[in-house]
């Protein structure tokens, strides 16, 4: 007699198996958010590094990439030394554009390393990418000016400046692509400059000086909204709007001295903030605002934090 009834194979029955368990994990986990982990660029000593982090990260995570100069054969070694206290760290693509007190602004291939462009400004403190090629520095106390460079590669020698202005305390500088000119940050104004669309041109011109509502003008990064601005000075945080030219107090770091940096996430919003120390410009301490806790990274001594882009 022949059974009505069929036997499955063992590769059958373990596939079967297999194939319900991958449903009962694809329900348990639809709407609920992928949780990818973010990165943060941070500078402030010789050493350069990003380090991803996870949602619920508290403990001090090893970095996954790291830069000193003596990683690019394009800074001439007598050029090092000007990149020991690093001072932004700004994501480029795949690149960064970096800057330090001691003098160096290099811009850095993270692939491989490499310098695509390297120069020396006094006490340079940030640095943008111009359109035409171009790199816009900012000069600080010493310097006291904005610098504009054509975008080439090194060649043994610092790049030479093609314009200049002069700006007092100058500490930051951004591009906007909407309205198509420069914002540079110094100890006591704001300018929006017109760079002219030559790569050689030496020419600025000053479309608006904005008196900062406190003095000492440091650090100037830009929201997810392209059109508001965060401005830091000694003694305060605000929110500054191209639109109308208005500052307006941070809602929470308003009152907060000796904030170095504000960087807003580009997709979540959430805000990564470095503040120095009492007793230092610097700290060893990486602080967010909302839930996410404080990232303690012992024996640094950091000064700007950046989301990566």
């Amino acid at each position: 007699m022949v059974s009505s009834e069929t036997s499955e194979s063992p590769i059958t029955v373990a596939v079967s198996r297999s194939l319900c368990l991958l449903i009962v994990a694809s329900c348990l986990t639809l709407g609920r958010p992928v949780l990818a982990k973010d990165r943060l660029i941070c500078c402030g000593g010789a050493e350069v590094f990003i380090l991803e982090i996870d949602p619920d990260q508290s403990e001090a995570p090893a970095p996954v990439w790291s830069w000193k100069a003596e990683d690019s054969p394009e800074i001439p070694e007598a050029g090092r030394r000007s990149f020991a206290t690093t001072d932004e760290c700004k994501p480029i693509g795949g690149s960064l554009l970096i800057t330090s007190s001691s003098g160096g602004v290099a811009l850095i291939r993270r692939s491989d390393k490499r310098c695509q462009f390297y120069t020396e400004a006094k006490n340079a403190h940030s640095a943008c990418l111009l359109p035409v090629d171009r790199v816009a520095v900012a000069s600080s106390f010493g310097g006291d000016e904005l610098l504009v460079y054509k975008l080439a590669r090194p060649s043994g020698s610092p790049a030479k400046p093609v314009a200049r202005i002069p700006l007092r305390g100058a500490h930051g500088a951004i591009w906007d692509e909407e309205l198509k000119r420069l914002w540079a940050l110094g100890s006591d104004e704001l300018l929006l400059l017109d760079i002219g669309d030559e790569p050689t041109s030496s020419t600025i011109g000053v479309d608006r000086r904005i008196e900062l509502p406190t003095p000492g003008g440091h650090d100037l990064s830009q929201s997810r909204e392209t059109s508001i601005f965060f401005v830091t000075t000694n003694e305060h945080v605000y929110r500054f709007d191209a639109r109308d030219a208005r500052f307006t107090p941070h809602p929470i770091l308003a009152d907060r001295p000796k904030v170095k940096s504000v960087s807003e996430h580009p997709q979540t919003g959430e805000v990564v903030y470095h503040q120095g120390t009492p007793e230092n410009w610097w700290s060893d301490r990486i602080r967010f605002l909302g839930d996410r806790e404080d990232i303690q990274l012992p024996g640094r001594r950091l000064y700007k934090v950046r989301w990566d882009r």
